[in-house]
């Protein structure tokens, strides 16, 4: 039995080759498609409006870098036929194998329990890039979350999104991954700190909405 699939390369305004590599292959195969995205980066937001183009009635994303292996691709895609509304991988949880510096390792620890602890989300980890979701839940939160225009949400694009499919009630299943950190990584910390006011803005929205 085939399955039918399609995959996106989303180029959010990388200055390395990707767009000229991405050109290539889409010429070989019509299954890959380049959608390229002159302003950024984004970090997740151009990967956000690249959802509603996607075909099929599951949809998947993984970094580019393959950070997250991808042999559990398949289990993650397998979750969301057996009923859940997002698959998320978790470097957190039992069965997990990470290769992580210490610093990098014990920030993210204290970020997701800290997140645990303000939304109850019960989920290990916020962070990960290797998510699958049923298209038409990931289009409907896409579009509460909407665009951020001053890119202030950052690397907080994954939990926001997490928190609000919580609210909403939606199925998450969260599978254990293998994880091994690059030498060189997109994640900056001076540059993401930006982020902390976007989230005290989120946690007051969400009051007001629950109050509301």
């Amino acid at each position: 039995m085939s399955t039918e699939y399609e995959i996106f390369i989303v180029n959010d305004s990388s200055k390395d080759k990707t767009k000229i590599i991405a050109q290539k292959i889409e010429q070989t195969n019509k299954k890959v498609k380049l959608l390229n995205y002159e302003s950024g980066p984004t970090r997740r937001e151009n990967l956000a409006q690249s959802f509603k183009r996607a075909n099929g009635d599951i949809i998947a994303f993984v970094d580019v870098d393959l950070i997250a292996s991808l042999r559990f691709l398949p289990d993650l895609i397998n979750q969301i036929i057996l009923g859940y509304d997002i698959t998320t991988g978790s470097r957190y949880v039992s069965g997990a194998k990470i290769k992580r510096k210490p610093f990098r390792l014990i920030i993210s620890l204290i970020y997701n329990a800290c997140i645990r602890f303000l939304f109850r989300t019960h989920i290990h980890d916020h962070l990960c890039g290797f998510k699958a979701f049923k298209k038409d839940v990931i289009l409907k939160l896409m579009e509460e979350m909407g665009y951020d225009k001053f890119l202030t949400r950052g690397i907080f694009w994954d939990t926001e999104l997490l928190i609000r499919a919580r609210r909403h009630g939606y199925k998450i299943k969260e599978i254990p991954i293998w994880w091994s950190e690059r030498k060189k990584s997109a994640l900056y910390f001076k540059r993401e700190l930006k982020t902390i006011g976007y989230i005290f803005k989120f946690i007051i929205k969400l009051s007001k909405e629950r109050n509301g």
